[in-house]
Parts: C-alpha cells; structure tokens; sequence
C-alpha cells in the first residue's frame, strides 16, 4: 500500500485524481443510510473489470468502457454507479462523449471527468480504502475459485467486500469498536470514514494478539524464543487483506 495514499485516507483527506477530482472515503454513517447490502452492490459495479470473463476480455474494450457502456445501457447499473460515483467523489456525475472518447464528467465543468486515464487509480482507491487486495493469479480463468468469486461481482450479487466468512455483522463490529476502544464511543463511531474503521478492527485485533502473547510469556505457557518479537509488536504496519 502506497504509504502516502494510507496517510491520507488515515487523516481523512481527500485523495486528487484528476483535474478537480477528489477521492473520499465514506463514513460509516453514509455507508449505513445507503444500506449494507445496497452499499456493496454500489462498490461491486464500481469494480467492473475486463478481465472478469473471455468475453469482456477478448472485447477489446478496457474496464472503463466496459463500465461507461453498462451506465449507458442500463438504468439499473447506472443507478448503482452513480450513487457510488457521487458518494467517492463528492460531486454529481454525467455521462459524456466526444469523438475520439468516452467520459463521465462531475459536477459543473466537463473538464472534470473519468475516463481511461484514471478510471485504474480510482478502482485502486476503492481497494485500498475498504481494506481489500485482488492477487494477480485471481484473475486467471485458469482458478476456478477466482473466477466464481469475479462472476459473482459481475453480477453484483456477491459481498465482495468480505474476503473471509462472514461471522459478525457490520453493526456488531460498530458495536465491539464504540465499547472496546477508549477514544471511539457509540456516538462519534459514524464519523469514522470505512478506512478508518477497518484499520481500527485491524489495530485492536493486533494489539490484543500482541498483549495475550506477552502476557502468555511472562506467564510461560508461550515460548518466547520462537517468537519475532519485532513481527509482533503492535505498532507494525498492517498487511493488506
């Protein structure tokens, strides 16, 4: 993860990515008012990907125009994306085109657009931002487990954001982070942008495991001696998912 962009996603800034265009991570109160599910549905139309079958991929087209074609075509899609578009980005979206290309420009000025030319870095801020990583090899048609997991975003039918079984809800994860920390309570939680909130589960899991480790060694039911204490410690930078 690039440690710029983290800093600022960190720090609740907005990321630029164009001329006049901004990236902005949600908070969870946004999140919650448009509807989890809802909200992944919005997140997997925004991950549209033209290696997501043979035939996107052999299309010639790239991701952004396999994206700007489905909003074109489809009311229902375009819906999705446009409320994804206006909550990322924080300006009204409209789809254009010239001659040459195929666009869709924010707010008031036509100039301020997406297109083949950041259409990438954005999708990698969406990734980034909700704590999710993609290796190359689950791209490959070749990996059948991959390419169930890619048709089931195609068709925005699959909670994409959760990597793992999904044992606790959104809101009992809320809940563990307003009662567990000793700066987030249940009042100022959903302030807290997506980012944010998912390096709080990730920090408090880190540093429970790096408490009960130590105390389990002090304790002699852990042997220390095989233990990386520097891999440890609680302050070591999170790993993607």
């Amino acid at each position: 993860m690039n440690d710029e962009i983290e800093l600022k996603l960190l720090a609740n800034l907005p990321i630029r990515i164009g001329k006049g265009l901004n990236f902005v991570a949600p908070t969870l109160k946004q999140l919650i008012s448009i509807g989890d599910g809802q909200y992944d549905r919005m997140i997997s139309t925004l991950l549209i990907n033209k290696d997501a079958s043979p035939d996107m991929s052999e299309s010639g087209l790239t991701s952004f125009q396999i994206f700007y074609l489905n909003c074109d075509a489809n009311p229902a899609f375009w819906e999705l994306a446009r409320t994804g578009l206006s909550t990322l980005l924080n300006q009204e979206p409209h789809l254009g085109e010239s001659q040459d290309e195929v666009f869709i420009w924010l707010g008031d000025d036509p100039d301020c657009r997406l297109d083949n030319r950041n259409f990438e870095v954005f999708q990698s801020l969406i990734l980034i931002s909700h704590h999710v990583s993609f290796a190359k090899e689950e791209y490959k048609p070749a990996n059948a487990k991959a390419k169930a997991l890619i048709d089931k975003l195609q068709e925005g039918k699959d909670e994409i954001l959760r990597k793992k079984e999904q044992i606790y809800s959104l809101a009992s994860k809320i809940s563990g982070i307003a009662w567990k920390s000793n700066s987030v309570n249940i009042f100022n939680v959903f302030d807290m942008t997506i980012f944010q909130f998912h390096d709080a589960l990730n920090r408090l899991e880190q540093v429970d495991h790096y408490l009960f480790t130590m105390q389990g060694i002090y304790a002699g039911n852990v042997d220390g001696k095989k233990i990386n204490l520097n891999h440890l410690h609680w302050s070591r930078k999170i790993k993607g998912v």
